[in-house]
């Protein structure tokens, strides 16, 4: 009986769909979406494709021979195969090859990959390198003056132009790479760029231009895939460096802050964290982000002046258009903002305190307490959407009662990425609270202090306006 026959047959029909389009496809279809969680710790999706591919061939030829009873596990195999299929088909794009399909659709895997430790698993190579990587910082030290040399003789090279015809050493090659890409002779470009990459010289543009060269030619993918093919004999050095700059996102980052910790004085691996952190990469950024951005950029400055730039760098352009964008950066962030980003106000009213919010960055809760006295309250929602965020906005002010002791009260909130932010502590003095209110209202009221009335001949001067607000006037004249 063949397997058209066997569908032919109504009850195994039946008890072929009970099992294997029920109970197989969801065990599968659980399956791989677990399989596809762990993508960050191992291609697990694609290992159990090939699995069911083999099983399936497998079963169908004993199946053929007469063994009937095999139909069920060939239908199983044949779903398993499917599903699995195209789990990794759907892996196979971009921002998914690396963290999953449900990953990169949904932020709330990503972070339960994060709390699980997967991320971090992949990240294990990494943080286990760091002595890989002090080698390699210690390498880049030691080969300075062969880097100063190289420059200057690459620096005259690019100055006198031409295509050198029998280029001898690193730097004739990567000029001649450099005139071959920018008169569009890509094959040529690509064979100067292989042969330069054989010196192993600690410099890092060219490897920048190597790659973005490689974008134009095969995309991102195809470039990431590429390089690492090219390099993955290479250990230390600028490659080691250049492979964390191929990571994804959370990846990218902790390599590279890995890296800074064993090379503070590498100018570069600064500038690229302030760019991780940087509004043309986040799109949004918190007052967190900007923070650490000001922190990374002024590092870059700190070993940029201490020779930590030019002497991985060959070309000057490139030097000037990163120290352009740094200062430009630091300029733009303002450093009060970033360190006081919470202000309070009091207002006084027959029920007590009125205490409003003000918040430097969009918010997405607020959450306060007196120190040592109550524990963190919210203080709700608005009724409102915020307008940047896309969420409710929170309420901005709450209530203390008249006979409120003086006190410290702490403020805290979650910003744009639901990270909380604070404490900041502000004290609180109800009878100074009360004259500030007072002495708010009589400034902006200072039109409407006296007033006249004429009554039976005379005219009559009027101070009552002051007079509701005496707790904060010392005398009147």
């Amino acid at each position: 009986m063949n397997i058209l026959q066997s569908l032919t047959n109504r009850a195994a029909y039946q008890s072929l769909r009970a099992t294997t389009l029920t109970v197989t496809g969801t065990a599968c279809t659980l399956g791989g979406l677990v399989a596809d969680v762990l993508q960050p710790v191992a291609p697990f999706a694609t290992y159990l494709f090939v699995i069911a591919l083999l099983a399936l061939a497998v079963l169908f030829l004993l199946y053929r021979r007469g063994n009937e009873n095999l139909l069920g596990a060939v239908a199983f195999a044949a779903v398993a195969s499917a599903v699995f299929g195209l789990i990794v088909l759907f892996q196979s794009g971009e921002e998914s090859e690396d963290v999953g399909i449900l990953a990169a659709l949904l932020p709330a895997v990503a972070n339960l990959q994060s709390s699980l430790g997967i991320i971090d698993a992949k990240l294990d190579a990494i943080s286990a390198d760091t002595q890989s990587l002090r080698a390699s910082a210690d390498r880049l030290e030691t080969q300075s003056e062969q880097v100063l040399r190289t420059l200057d003789e690459m620096r005259e090279g690019f100055a006198s132009g031409g295509v050198i015809a029998r280029p001898q050493s690193p730097e004739d090659h990567y000029h001649n790479a450099r005139l071959h890409e920018l008169g569009g002779d890509y094959s040529a470009a690509r064979r100067s760029y292989l042969a330069y990459f054989q010196s192993d010289l600690p410099l890092l543009d060219p490897h920048l231009r190597f790659l973005s060269f490689l974008k134009v030619q095969e995309g991102t993918a195809g470039a990431r895939e590429t390089y690492r093919t090219l390099m993955a004999g290479k250990q230390g050095g600028m490659p080691e460096y250049v492979r964390l700059l191929l990571l994804e996102g959370p990846q990218r980052m902790a390599g590279l802050l890995s890296y800074a910790e064993s090379a503070p004085t590498f100018a570069p691996v600064w500038y690229h964290l302030s760019e991780e952190v940087s509004a043309r990469r986040l799109g949004v950024q918190t007052l967190a982000n900007k923070r650490d951005e000001q922190t990374y950029l002024q590092r870059f400055t700190a070993a940029d002046d201490a020779g930590g730039l030019l002497r991985y760098i060959i070309d000057q352009s490139l030097v000037e258009e990163w120290r352009e964008d740094a200062a430009r950066r630091l300029l733009a962030l303002d450093s009060a903002a970033l360190e006081s980003p919470v202000d309070l106000n009091w207002s006084v009213n027959n029920a007590g305190y009125t205490a409003t919010v003000s918040i430097a960055e969009p918010a997405l809760e607020i959450v306060w307490n007196i120190r040592g006295e109550t524990e963190p309250r919210s203080t709700g929602t608005s009724g409102a959407m915020h307008p940047q965020t896309g969420r409710p906005a929170p309420q901005l002010f709450f209530n203390l009662p008249a006979n409120q002791r003086d006190a410290t009260i702490e403020i805290r909130y979650r910003d744009a990425n639901s990270v909380l932010q604070g404490p900041f502590a502000f004290p609180f003095k109800g009878r100074q609270q009360s004259a500030d209110a007072n002495r708010r209202i009589l400034e902006s009221t200072n039109t409407s202090w006296v007033s006249f009335r004429d009554y039976n001949g005379k005219r009559l001067l009027y101070f009552s306006h002051l007079m509701t607000y005496r707790g904060s006037i010392a005398e009147i004249r």
